[in-house]
């Protein structure tokens, strides 16, 4: 799924190491998956260039969530069109505020990537077994490299035949310092580059509540559309 504004990182060194011995892709995949397990809460800053409506938007949002209940706040920063709307997440309803208008117009989470009328999943997006089981995608390891957050394995994804994953590539890059995604890439079939993330400024179980993702404007006019179930959100 995708979003907003591609900051230039400033490459102190990309250097290419040689894979340590005895580096696996499911050596890296559960360490991932050990860190997703023990995260309570977490935040986020999340740039780059994504689809968005069928056209290459660049984008910075700031994201924050708490796994137990999958709540999401997504605060967009870039672009200028989108900056100071939010997006609210839960496993029923999706909460889409306007800055423009000051509504928020909540929905059934069918997809909530196209309600903020992106491709791109804010929800998983440490979570790669979730959102990319192994049943539907091969991994494999293919090198590290030095970034500015800290040495990285590269992880190379393809779909496996029969899947239904909208991508033909992906590059994964996983810190080795808190076993983080720190970057991914997607590619389609001609290797036309569909989006490119980058995840710094990673916290982790600082005690976020309910009541700090679900913060609106007071006097803001709230639109609910079709049949709704429980809200995460007291709105």
């Amino acid at each position: 799924m995708n979003l907003k504004t591609l900051l230039t990182i400033s490459m102190l060194a990309v250097i290419p190491l040689a894979l340590a011995q005895g580096v696996t892709a499911d050596g890296i995949l559960k360490n991932l998956d050990a860190t997703q397990k023990n995260t309570k809460d977490f935040s986020a800053k999340v740039s780059g260039s994504a689809e968005q409506n069928d056209s290459k938007t660049k984008f910075e949002v700031k994201i924050a969530g708490i796994t137990a209940s999958k709540l999401t706040r997504v605060d967009f920063l870039a672009p200028d069109a989108l900056a100071d709307n939010f997006l609210i997440i839960d496993n029923q309803n999706a909460y889409n505020y306007q800055f423009i208008t000051n509504q928020v117009t909540i929905q059934k989470n069918a997809n909530a990537a196209e309600v903020g009328g992106f491709n791109l999943n804010f929800n998983a997006l440490n979570d790669l077994q979730t959102t990319f089981p192994s049943n539907q995608v091969d991994f494999k390891p293919i090198t590290s490299e030095t970034t500015p957050a800290g040495k990285a394995y590269i992880l190379d994804a393809t779909p496996k035949k029969g899947s239904n994953l909208n991508f033909d590539r992906l590059k994964v890059w996983v810190l080795e310092g808190g076993w983080r995604v720190y970057r991914t890439q997607a590619f389609d079939a001609k290797g036309v580059l569909q989006f490119d993330i980058t995840i710094q400024d990673w916290k982790v179980n600082a005690g976020l509540k309910a009541s700090d993702l679900c913060k609106i404007p007071k006097d803001a006019e709230i639109i609910k559309k079709g049949s709704l179930k429980k809200f995460s959100c007291a709105i």
